[in-house]
């Protein structure tokens, strides 16, 4: 990193020279990689789990599953005991974890465990941003179904442009992690939009 300002050296200029970091330091380029690493290192080599081939952020030991985003995690298993030795070894690895029990919410999702032992996952508070970003009140006609699957949207070269009464890109993006959160019904025809985030015209605004 760049010698701060204060600092002087013995010979030469402080623009000449860089500092060797033996510490990752937060904000660096780099800073979210390292992290990813010494906390893999930590959860494979000292705790035992064992690194998912599909996905780099799920973990197993046993019957234990640990999910990982960034710094938030979850812990899930059928047996209480396996979760709690899961803790244990964590903990005695080094690494500092907040325990707050059965989980209710996860990156904005609501998870409702019912009675007969299905989890329904909700996003109340994403669904009404993009509803406000999309000025739709509660009078606002609603459909059952999003869109037609056997419809297309193409390019509408010949079409005005978007007249901007929404921000275009920003919607499409809260869709697309509303979609990948809790509501798989609205893929299709968030992907569709998508597809005209750096373009969109008249009839992609109206989709």
């Amino acid at each position: 990193m760049h010698i701060p300002k204060g600092f002087k050296i013995d010979q030469g200029n402080t623009q000449d020279y860089v500092l060797k970091l033996h510490k990752n330091v937060y904000g660096q380029k780099q800073a979210g990689r390292v992290w990813n690493k010494y906390l893999t290192e930590k959860l494979i080599n000292k705790v035992g789990f064992t690194q998912s081939k599909v996905d780099e952020c799920v973990f197993y030991r046993g019957s234990v599953m640990y999910v990982l985003y960034t710094d938030d995690s979850i812990l899930a298993g059928p047996n209480q005991d396996d979760i709690d030795r899961a803790i244990a070894d964590i903990q005695a690895a080094g690494l500092e974890i907040t325990i707050e029990g059965d989980i209710q919410d996860f990156l904005g999702v609501n998870i409702d465990r019912k009675e007969d032992g299905l989890i329904h996952l909700t996003q109340p508070h994403l669904i009404d941003q993009i509803l406000e970003d999309l000025k739709m009140d509660e009078n606002t006609i609603t459909r059952k179904v999003p869109a037609p699957s056997s419809k297309l949207l193409s390019r509408h070269t010949d079409s005005p442009d978007f007249d901007h009464s929404f921000n275009y890109r920003s919607v499409i993006g809260k869709l697309n992690y509303l979609e990948k959160g809790s509501r798989s019904d609205i893929a299709y025809i968030t992907h569709q939009c998508a597809r005209f985030s750096t373009c969109p015209k008249k009839e992609h605004g109206d989709a």
